[in-house]
């Protein structure tokens, strides 16, 4: 499995699909192409996934990744208001993966977000920082430095931000009701790059994964190192909610 895989199935185990008599109902905000979907649905088969993305060409591509496949929904939506055909509080995981840092109404995505979990169900998001933190080009820098300061001259395809964890943990408490019970740290850059590179020489990289259990199994001592070490170290940050 790779890294998004990996916390997919943990995210899974979280909300009980270790049992296989439960059904688990999953949407994904910011699916993108669905390409690891299948994967974790013949691993799960009491999983019932919903995907919503933005981006036309990959709904298009997570159309046809998961064409066919019972148990799947996908909706092309920006995310901000309701879902059509989604009922409120109607899935025991609400999750997204390196989403947040493009989204330029946080608050009103966050809101959303909140209002499809349902009562004791769990809401977990899964940012990253790289953008802002390791900016590949100027205009990547610059895109930064105006969704920091100048959102409103950046339209919602080309948005990205540094988003700080004490700002999204405080809309989990304000639209889940509960803080986060947990912050998990991820993707550190040198793992990041060996995996990469695996992937390009098409190696396994089944010797990566104790690392990403690893990330799980220390991320209370991760947590208390200055913040700015540790999200150098572990750009990609994940807040773990349950509504109440």
């Amino acid at each position: 499995m790779n890294s998004k895989e990996f916390f997919f199935d943990r995210a899974i185990v979280a909300v009980g699909g270790g049992d296989p008599s439960r059904t688990i109902r999953v949407l994904e905000l910011g699916c993108g192409t669905a390409k690891y979907v299948p994967a974790m649905l013949e691993r799960y088969p009491n999983l019932t996934y919903v995907g919503v993305e933005p981006i036309a060409a990959s709904f298009r591509k997570a159309q046809e990744t998961l064409a066919g496949m019972e148990r799947t929904e996908i909706y092309s939506q920006l995310g901000y208001g309701e879902v059509t055909g989604l009922t409120d509080g109607s899935f025991d995981l609400v999750i997204s993966f390196s989403v947040l840092e493009h989204v330029k109404q946080l608050e009103a995505f966050m809101q959303m977000a909140a209002r499809y979990v349902k009562e004791g169900g769990y809401m977990v998001h899964r940012y990253d920082l790289g953008h802002a933190l390791y900016p590949g080009s100027l205009k990547e820098r610059l895109h930064v430095f105006l969704g920091n300061y100048l959102p409103a001259i950046l339209p919602e395809r080309t948005f990205v931000r540094y988003v700080a964890e004490h700002e999204v943990a405080a809309l989990y408490q304000k639209y889940l009701g509960s803080v986060p019970y947990a912050s998990t740290y991820h993707q550190i850059p040198d793992i990041k790059s060996f995996t990469k590179a695996l992937q390009m020489q098409g190696l396994s990289q089944s010797c990566v994964e104790p690392w990403y259990g690893w990330e799980f199994e220390h991320a209370d001592t991760v947590a208390k190192l200055p913040v700015c070490i540790r999200e150098s170290l572990f750009p990609s940050v994940a807040l773990w909610g349950k509504k109440k």
